[in-house]
Formats: C-alpha cells, structure tokens, sequence
C-alpha cells in the first residue's frame, strides 16, 4: 500500500468509512484508479461520487457523512440530520444539509437546503461530522415545523444546556418566518438560571399541557442565615414547591440528607414542599400535573 492509500484509508477512518472522489484525486489516485476499485468491490458507491470502504459497518452517521461530502466541500449537517445528531426528539433520520449560496447540490437521496449566511459560529461538528450548532439547527427546524413539534426539542436543548435562552433571543429576527420560535420563547419565562434537567422540561410541558398557570423555574429563596436556594419550580404566591425527586438527584447519602436539611428549612418558612418523581412525569403526565393542581388548591385553602 502506498503513501497516498495510507493517507485515505486515515482520512475515510476519520470520516466514519466514507471518502469522495474529489478527495481521492486530490491525493493522486487516477481516475481509472477509482473505478478499478469500485468494479473489484473494495469500494462500494453511496452517494454519487462518495464511497464506502467495503467491509467498514454501515451507520447512519456515515450516511450523513457520505452526503455532505456528495453536497461539496462547504455542506453541512441541517435541520434534521444536525437535529438527530444532538439527540433531539421526534426527528426522522433523514440526510438533509445545507450549503453557502450560490451552490446549487442536485444528489439524490440527499435534501439540500441552501442559505444566503452560515457563519463559522454556525457549524461545529458532532460525532467527527460537520454540523450546524444546536441554535442554528432550532432556528431551522422552527422554520420548517410547527410549534408542537420544535417544543420538545427546545426543551431537551435548553435542559441539556445546548443552547442558551440569550441565544436563541438573538436569532429571533422578528420577521414572520420567527414566528414559532419567537412563540415558544414567550411561553418559557426567561429565568436567572437555566433549567437544571431534561426532568424539569418535561414537568413544564405537562403542566402546559394542562392548561395550569405556570410556576416559575429556578426560583431563587432567600434563607434566614443569608443564604440562597434555588427551587426548580415555585409558586411563590403560596409558598408551594415542586421538587424533582429522583435517585438521579440524590446519587449518595450525603445528598439525600442535605436536601432533607434545606426542606426542613423551607417548611420553617411556610413553604409547602411537593415531590414529583422522574417515572410519574415521563409515564403519567395528566397524573403529575393533577397531583401540582391538587396541591396548589390545597395551599390557596390554607392562605384564604
């Protein structure tokens, strides 16, 4: 094997068992190399002019892969593909890019969307594959789906610290084609902090979703000593707390009594504290927003 096999074989090792015909060129292989290659089988074609080392496995990253590099050296993972590549739910695995104007990318089995801007703050690359950032992809997506589908995927990136509530505010252009993220936005109160955990995002959108008045995430309680909590949700007009109560939150001993400690301390002040586990939000949404309901009720009760 040569210098410039070695170096291809690297070059499609780190690109998940894939490489172009352009890259093989610009190493110094021939033409008529290549399509020996590709009648012996060593190569197998996945997009045109994009090829599979054979015997590599085939993902579906590597399909991804294969289309950016089908769409010309400056495409990018978009929209769903960069979507699913972050873990966001509710995403079909489709290939989908998107390249700089004026490209024009014609390959079947690839949807290609073409932009006026991709800015270098707009691509990074996730799993080795280049793609646009978590707040991009958002921006798009709301572009393309309905405010019930991008919502969930807000939540996630938002709970994962993906983005950031800051900028997505600053994508938000006002023009019409913002309008879903610009409403989703509005929905989720703008808070000091980020919400801490995909548990909490969930909680949210069930409580939405039963047409609640929304607590307030992360609200910050003053203690007596000086010192500051933060609830993960609150309604401070009846010192009612919603906690997440999971052992994901109380990994050892020491945390499980150290929360136990500062609950203590809230119910000095008046607060009542209600836990709301991980399994009863995810499995039985209506159920943990009657439970919130029920609670709440009973504190304007006591108050009135």
């Amino acid at each position: 094997m040569n210098t410039a096999e070695l170096r291809l074989l690297g070059l499609a090792q780190a690109q998940h068992g894939v490489l172009s015909r352009h890259q093989a060129l610009g190493e110094g292989l021939s033409a008529s190399a290549i399509d020996r290659r590709l009648a012996a089988g060593e190569w197998v074609r996945v997009f045109q002019g994009v090829y599979r080392l054979a015997g590599v496995q085939i993902t579906w990253e590597q399909r991804v892969m294969a289309g950016c590099l089908a769409a010309g050296p400056d495409a990018v993972a978009s929209h769903r593909s960069a979507a699913t590549l972050f873990g966001m739910p509710g995403v079909p695995r489709w290939v989908e890019v998107m390249v700089p104007r004026p490209q024009q990318v014609r390959v079947g089995g690839v949807i290609a969307h073409r932009t006026r801007l991709l800015a270098a703050d707009d691509v990074g690359r996730l799993r080795g594959i280049p793609a646009t950032t978590a707040d991009r992809t958002l921006v798009d997506l709301a572009r393309v789906y309905p405010a019930a589908r991008v919502g969930p995927m807000l939540d996630y990136a938002l709970a994962r610290r993906l983005v950031t509530r800051a900028a997505l505010e600053a994508r938000v252009t006002g023009r019409r084609h913002d309008d879903v993220l610009r409403e989703l936005l509005d929905e989720r109160p703008a808070t000091a902090r980020p919400m801490g955990s995909e548990f909490e995002a969930c909680l949210f959108q069930a409580l939405r979703d039963a047409g609640l008045s929304l607590p307030i995430p992360q609200y910050r309680v003053l203690m007596d000593d000086g010192s500051e909590i933060f609830l993960d949700f609150a309604y401070p007009d009846v010192k009612l707390a919603i906690e997440a109560d999971s052992y994901l939150w109380h990994a050892s001993l020491a945390d499980w009594q150290r929360d136990r400690a500062r609950n203590n301390e809230l119910i000095a002040l008046g607060w009542s504290i209600l836990p709301i586990t991980w399994d009863l939000v995810t499995r039985s949404p209506v159920e943990a927003a009657r439970q919130v309901r029920s609670a709440r009720e009973s504190r304007l009760a006591v108050i009135l």
